[in-house]
C-alpha cells in the first residue's frame, strides 16, 4: 500500500522545486568564473611571451647602439629606445640594480609582463614593461561570460516561476480539499445536535407524552429555537459561499455610524439584557457618516457582539464603543471573556478555526463568524484588527473609512 504524502510535505517538495535550481546555477556561475580567470592568466602568459621575445630581440640591437655613444648612458636614452620598439598599449619603465624606478609612469603592485636586464652590456639597467590596460585580458571572456548568465538567469527565472506556479495551484488545491473536507466534517457535527433534539421534541409531542399546555410551549419554543439554529448555520455556509466565490454584492453609501450599531444591537438585544450580562454602548452622535453597507457592517458587528456573548462566562461585561479616527471610523468590541492565545490568534480567521474545538465545546457554530466578518470588512475598505490575552478578555475593532 502506497502511503499517503501529507499536504504539508507535499507543499514542502513543492517549495524544494524552487530552491533545487539554485544548486545549479551556484555551480554554474563558479565554473564561469573560473573560466574567466583561466582566460585571463592564458592572455597574459600569451602577451608575456609575446613582449619578453619582443625584448629579448632588441637587447642585441641596443648594445650595438650604445656602443657608438660618445657619452655615457642614461635611464632616459634606455626608456626612449625601448619605448620606439614597443607599441603605445603598454607602460614602460626602467629601474637600476636594486628595484628603485629611475623612468616612466609610477605603477601599481603588478606583475610585469615582460623584463629584460641590460647588466650584460655594460648598462645596470632594467627595462620592464607593463599592460596599460589590464581589464582588456578579460574582455572576451567577459563577453561570454554575460553570455552564459543571460542564457543561465532565463533559465532559472523560467524553472523558479513554474515551480512557484505549481507551488500556488497545488497548495491552493489542498487547501481547498481540506476546507471541503473540514465543512463536510463541521457539517456533519453541527447538524447532528439540533436534528436529534428537534426529532426527540416533535416526536414526543406525536405522541401527546406531555404534561399540559405548558409544557407543549415549550418544547415547541425548543423546536423553534433549534429550526432557528440550523438557519443560521445555513445562512453562514450559503454567506461564506458566496464570499468565496466573489459574488456578494454590497451596496456602500453614507451610512450614520449610531444606525448600524442600532441594528446590530437589536439583533441580539434579548441577549445582551438577559440576567447575569452588562452591555454598555458608546456611540457619539456627532461622527461621520461612513461608506459602508449597512446590512453588512450590522453583521459584521452582530457575529462580533455573538462571539463576545457566546465565549464569555458570567457575569458578561461586554461593550460596543465607537470612536472617530483619521479619515475613518472605529467600531469597537470589549469583553472580559477568556481571551484568546497568540497561537490562535494567528488563525482565527481561517474558515472552520475554532478556539474552542473539542467534541465537547459549549460553543456552538460552525467556525465561520470570523470568516467572514473578515471579508465582509475587506469588501467595505475597512481593516480588521484583535487585541487579546488569556484571562484578560478580547477587543475587536473594525475600521471603516468615513464618506467622502
Amino acid at each position: 500500500m502506497i502511503p499517503e504524502i501529507r499536504p504539508s510535505q507535499l507543499r514542502a517538495l513543492l517549495w524544494l522545486l524552487v530552491l533545487v535550481p539554485l544548486i545549479p546555477t551556484g555551480l554554474m556561475l563558479r565554473f564561469m568564473f573560473d573560466t574567466v580567470k583561466a582566460e585571463r592568466e592564458a592572455n597574459f602568459e600569451r602577451l608575456s611571451a609575446i613582449y619578453q621575445q619582443t625584448l629579448d630581440n632588441a637587447v642585441p640591437l641596443f648594445g650595438r647602439h650604445i656602443a657608438g655613444l660618445t657619452q655615457p648612458l642614461t635611464a632616459r636614452d634606455t626608456h626612449n629606445y625601448f619605448r620606439q620598439l614597443l607599441d603605445r598599449d603598454v607602460l614602460l619603465r626602467v629601474v637600476d640594480a636594486s628595484g628603485e624606478p629611475l623612468t616612466g609612469a609610477t605603477v601599481s603592485s603588478r606583475l610585469p609582463v615582460a623584463q629584460a636586464s641590460l647588466r650584460r652590456i655594460n648598462a645596470p639597467f632594467t627595462v620592464q614593461v607593463f599592460l596599460l590596460d589590464e581589464d582588456t585580458l578579460t574582455v572576451g571572456a567577459r563577453e561570454q561570460f554575460r553570455s552564459y548568465i543571460s542564457i543561465v538567469l532565463i533559465a532559472v527565472v523560467l524553472i523558479v516561476a513554474i515551480a512557484v506556479l505549481a507551488a500556488v495551484t497545488v497548495s491552493r488545491q489542498l487547501e481547498l480539499r481540506e476546507l471541503r473536507t473540514t465543512a463536510v466534517a463541521t457539517v456533519a457535527h453541527e447538524l447532528r445536535t439540533p436534528l436529534a433534539s428537534m426529532r426527540m421534541l416533535v416526536d414526543t409531542l406525536r405522541e401527546g407524552r406531555v404534561r399540559g399546555e405548558e409544557q407543549e410551549r415549550e418544547y415547541l419554543d425548543l423546536v423553534a429555537k433549534e429550526n432557528d439554529r440550523l438557519s443560521k448555520l445555513a445562512e453562514d455556509f450559503l454567506t461564506f459561499s458566496r464570499l468565496e466565490r466573489g459574488k456578494q454584492q454590497l451596496n456602500l453609501e453614507p451610512v450614520a455610524p449610531r444606525v448600524i450599531a442600532e441594528q446590530a444591537i437589536a439583533a441580539l438585544r434579548p441577549r445582551l439584557e438577559a440576567p447575569g450580562c452588562t452591555f454598555t454602548c458608546d456611540v457619539p452622535g456627532d461622527l461621520p457618516p461612513v461608506r459602508a453597507d449597512r446590512d453588512a457592517l450590522a453583521s459584521v458587528l452582530a457575529n462580533l457582539l455573538d462571539n463576545a456573548l457566546k465565549y464569555t462566562a458570567d457575569p458578561k461585561q461586554i461593550a460596543l464603543w465607537v470612536r472617530p479616527a483619521k479619515d475613518a471610523v472605529v467600531f469597537a468590541i470589549t469583553d472580559n471573556g477568556m481571551g484568546i492565545d497568540r497561537p490562535h490568534l494567528r488563525r482565527i480567521f481561517k474558515p472552520f478555526h475554532q478556539v474552542d474545538d473539542r467534541l465537547s465545546r459549549q460553543g456552538e457554530g460552525a467556525g465561520l463568524g470570523l470568516a467572514i466578518v473578515s471579508k465582509l470588512v475587506a469588501l467595505q475598505k475597512g481593516k480588521l484588527h484583535v487585541d487579546s490575552s488569556v484571562g484578560a478578555g478580547t477587543t475587536f475593532s473594525v475600521r471603516v473609512p468615513v464618506a467622502n
